[in-house]
């Protein structure tokens, strides 16, 4: 899973929106790599992209970036807190509802959500670390290299999901933890961003 900051997408959009307004017309890449203190014009392009692909913004044949008109209508939807979930040894699962933010649909797409905040550090090697919030779209099934929050015994994890033919493999990105091998996983949802906490 590539994993995209979305403290920076949300900073990228917002550069591009009030850029827009002041001058009248779109940022270059290198204002805004410049601008929102990306690295390198490669990273300014990825974030461009990836609110291409979220239809966040659109771009023209000449490559002009452009705000949707239906962008400003500020869709949301409601994806409720539902406590921790383990990036180490699997924990209790929690669904107590602690808050039920509105996310904007074009950031983190539409469908049922839920987010969840990691604990542990066994998804380091991939950028979730420990605090971090979840989005995790709700679902039954996974394929081959999805990040996924399963459920083992009543108890909830965060790990790689991997197939073989004889079990399920629940997979850590840290090499200090094991894999986990299994018959019977239930899949509650695949994480699609990741929220680093400050």
């Amino acid at each position: 899973m590539k994993v995209i900051n979305e403290g920076t997408v949300e900073k990228v959009l917002d550069y591009i929106k009030d850029f827009q307004k002041k001058e009248g017309r779109s940022p270059s890449y290198r204002q805004i790599m410049r601008d929102c203190s990306l690295k390198c014009l490669a990273n300014a392009q990825k974030y461009v992209s990836v609110l291409q692909s979220r239809g966040a913004i659109e771009k023209d044949n000449l490559g002009k970036i452009f705000i949707p008109t239906n962008l400003s209508k500020g869709k949301t939807i409601a994806a409720p807190l539902v406590g921790k979930v383990a990036c180490g040894v699997p924990i209790l699962a929690e669904e107590n509802i602690e808050i039920t933010p509105q996310l904007p649909t074009s950031i983190f797409g539409a469908g049922e959500t839920m987010l969840l905040r990691a604990s542990g550090d066994s998804m380091l090697n991939i950028g979730i670390n420990d605090g971090d919030l979840l989005v995790v779209k709700i679902c039954n099934t996974a394929e081959d290299g999805d990040v996924v929050v399963a459920l083992l015994n009543d108890s909830a994890t965060v790990k790689t999901f991997r197939k073989k033919k004889d079990c399920i493999v629940l997979h850590p990105e840290n090499p200090k933890y094991k894999d986990i091998e299994t018959k019977e996983v239930v899949i509650q949802g695949i994480v699609k961003h990741v929220i680093h906490s400050l």
